[in-house]
């Protein structure tokens, strides 16, 4: 069975349990800090991938880590995955879950790239943009790139809205070589 659907499975449980115990926002929150620490260290998931290192020991590690930062349904669940052998996907596991929170609560994550430090009146009219476009609500991050030349870019799921600069230049280059090529 492939990584997607067991971690869709396990997700899919706790995104059950959470609605029917009314605690979804505690552990969407609890998941999201569990996601971004084994998503920052590298040695942490080296641990739980390495399968010499016994579950207890592993569940211990979890344990100390997350101690007193995530709620007791939260540490269950991590527990219930190290005992079934499946600590291997944790991170796939959360990063599962908070796709499947993004789903339920209608927004979707976006990633804007432009030139410039773009101001607050342009970051609001982009995020509208964008939620008309994708009629949810837009979580954006922001990142610079100079290359681009001016505009912006955004990326969500499998799609590219591209608006540099740089882009509409390689449009007007790609349209003068074709008019070029048929004129002679």
């Amino acid at each position: 069975m492939s990584e997607f659907v067991i971690s869709t499975r396990y997700a899919n449980a706790l995104m059950e349990s959470s609605l029917e115990k009314n605690s979804f926002e505690q552990v969407m929150k609890d998941i999201e800090l569990v996601y971004n620490t084994l998503n920052s260290s590298k040695e942490l998931r080296n641990v739980l991938e390495n399968p010499i290192i016994p579950s207890e020991k592993k569940n211990k590690i979890l344990e100390e880590i997350f101690s007193n930062k995530i709620s007791d349904e939260v540490k269950s669940f991590i527990s219930l995955i190290v005992n079934k052998k499946r600590e291997n996907i944790l991170l796939e596991i959360c990063n599962r879950f908070l796709q499947l929170c993004d789903e339920k609560l209608n927004r979707i994550k976006v990633e804007i790239t432009s030139a410039v430090e773009l101001n607050n009146e342009q970051k609001n009219n982009i995020v509208k943009k964008l939620e008309e476009i994708t009629n949810k609500k837009v979580i954006a991050s922001y990142n610079l790139d100079n290359t681009i030349i001016g505009g912006f870019k955004a990326r969500f799921n499998d799609t590219v809205v591209d608006a540099s600069v740089k882009h509409q230049l390689e449009l007007l280059k790609k349209k003068l070589f074709e008019e070029d090529y048929l004129s002679n």
